[in-house]
């Protein structure tokens, strides 16, 4: 940022000038080093180009004076750069002291977030006494307030840091509330989330019975006393958030100006400007988590694409109107609604494809019916014109998939009961069933229609062979029919008959009756006659 302010007050972005220099030059991959060798060399740089760079002379060593009045942000960009140094070189110290024993490392750190927090405090000096609006100096206020805490804690004095991470926080977060832009957002949320554990740590060491860093926060007193100022400054620039609810989920538009699109869309039924906007808003957030994401990055993302979906929905279930529309007035011309029905399928695929469109079982069963209906009511357009080119069998092939198709879209219908009260494009039940009506008739068209072309001859010649006799079967009782040469079935078939299974009956086998114990007593006394009494005496 090497803008002259010519006129008004000056205006400097910290927060993004910091993000971009740090995931530019090193911190991405925590390469504190090469970051902190930036820094200085932007120093250097700035200080030549605002000509305050001394002379190499090792009798002198005083700085050039900044002029009283000024309106380059350049100068306010050295004082940034100069505490960006220290706190860069302070973050190397306590790298290398984590995996060294020596306590020295650690004094120096203390010294260097001093000096950090120190170019800070005179970075926000000089916001006060030159011409700068309010929100930069409250962006600079949070800057040099969150160095002091991180010096603060470094020198375990845990109240009075968590005093000043309280008050940043609250400033970004408030900043991310009033400002609009999706990048500022972000930036502002990801700044919250890097003071939250350290606000989390204070708590703890404290021994506070709430340790939730929003909690604390909003409890905090410090937190009151900028809140009443930041919205002195903002009441004007407050991010006004439009809630909207579709398909039972509700949503939040931060645009104001896309809210008041999508709701004159809505009125009107013309959804192509809001479909302009809220693709561009789409193209800010992805830049925008691109450099940097925050917690809260997931759902502003998600918020859009919801939103983005609504507005494409909307304006496909137009593009589908129309279709239908073109059906109903060139339904003789088979060929051209063969075309539309194609391009209401490959709408309904497009619908499919948007952002949480297939999380949604019931949005998805919806699109799953249109689509099995309406390739339904192709497959017939296209069996028409088969059968009007006499090829029968790729008209029966086609009406029988077509039928396949009822089928299932009836048992989803089933499934679904009824179509959301959201959804723009419907089909009901009886639509189903007269799609089932006409695929039959032309089924049975069909069928005729090769029966009377194919069998028209050999039906003739049957027709000619009855011979149709006028006289009651009363009248000729006693006529025996000659032609006809099988009376009766012979041998007569066999009938099924109900039995006791074959195997059930083993038990039965050592049960003696009634008949076998009579048949045993008469063979007894056939055995005591006359030869039973001349066997005894003998």
């Amino acid at each position: 940022m090497t803008e002259v302010s010519s006129m008004g007050p000056m205006t400097l972005d910290v927060l993004s000038l910091i993000n971009d220099s740090r995931m530019t030059y090193g911190l991405r991959h925590q390469d504190y080093q090469r970051y902190r060798e930036y820094c200085a060399n932007r120093v250097r740089r700035l200080r030549q180009i605002l000509k305050l760079s001394q002379s190499n002379n090792k009798k002198v060593n005083v700085s050039k004076p900044l002029p009283e009045e000024f309106q380059d942000n350049r100068y306010l960009q050295l004082y940034v750069y100069e505490t960006e140094r220290a706190w860069a070189y302070a973050m190397e110290l306590k790298q290398e002291a984590a995996s060294s024993m020596e306590t020295r490392q650690r004094h120096h750190l203390i010294k260097r977030l001093k000096r950090a927090a120190q170019h800070a405090v005179h970075l926000l000096e000089l916001c006060e006494k030159q011409i700068v609006d309010s929100k930069t100096v409250f962006d600079v206020k949070a800057y040099a307030i969150l160095m002091k805490g991180y010096f603060l804690f470094e020198q375990q004095q845990w109240k009075e840091a968590l005093d000043q991470f309280i008050e940043a926080r609250t400033i970004y977060e408030k900043f991310a509330q009033y400002n609009g832009s999706a990048q500022h957002e972000a930036l502002c949320y990801a700044a919250v989330d890097e003071i939250d554990p350290n606000v989390r740590f204070c708590a703890y060491r404290l021994q506070m019975e709430i340790q939730d860093a929003e909690s604390i926060a909003h409890t905090h007193p410090r937190a009151r006393s900028i809140n009443e100022e930041l919205v002195k400054i903002g009441q004007d620039e407050r991010v006004k958030e439009t809630k909207m609810q579709w398909r039972e989920r509700e949503f939040v538009v931060k645009n104001q100006a896309l809210a008041e699109a999508v709701t004159r869309a809505q009125q009107e039924n013309v959804w192509t400007e809001s479909e302009k906007m809220v693709k561009k808003a789409l193209k800010e957030n992805k830049e925008a988590t691109a450099k940097v994401t925050s917690s809260k990055s997931e759902k502003a993302t998600n918020d859009l694409n919801y939103l983005f979906t609504f507005v494409e929905y909307h304006l496909f279930a137009c593009l589908i109107q129309r279709n239908l529309r073109h059906i109903d007035e060139n339904k003789d011309k088979h060929q051209q609604v063969i075309k539309l029905y194609d391009e209401i399928i490959k709408t309904i695929e497009y619908i499919w494809d948007l952002p949480l469109v297939r999380d949604d079982i019931h949005f998805d069963m919806e699109l799953s019916i249109l689509t099995l209906y309406y390739k339904g009511c192709r497959c017939v357009e296209i069996a028409l014109i088969y059968n009007e080119m006499d090829k029968i069998a790729e008209s029966l092939a086609l009406y029988e998939r077509a039928q396949a198709y009822v089928v299932q879209a009836k048992q989803a219908f089933g499934q679904l009961r009824e179509f959301s009260k959201d959804a723009v494009i419907k089909v009901n039940e009886q639509e189903l069933v007269q799609l089932e009506d006409k695929i039959r008739t032309g089924s049975w068209k069909s069928r005729a229609t090769w029966h009377l072309e194919h069998e028209s001859e050999s039906v003739t010649d049957k027709m000619k062979q009855l011979n149709i006799n006028n006289d009651f079967l009363i009248d000729h009782l006693d006529t025996y029919p000659g032609h006809i040469d099988r009376l009766v079935p012979f041998p007569p078939t066999f009938q099924p008959i109900s039995c006791k299974p074959f195997y059930f009956d083993l038990a039965a086998n050592h049960i003696k009756y009634p008949e076998q114990s009579i048949e045993e007593r008469t063979e007894k006394q056939a055995s005591s006659g006359i030869w039973g009494l001349f066997g005894k005496r003998w």
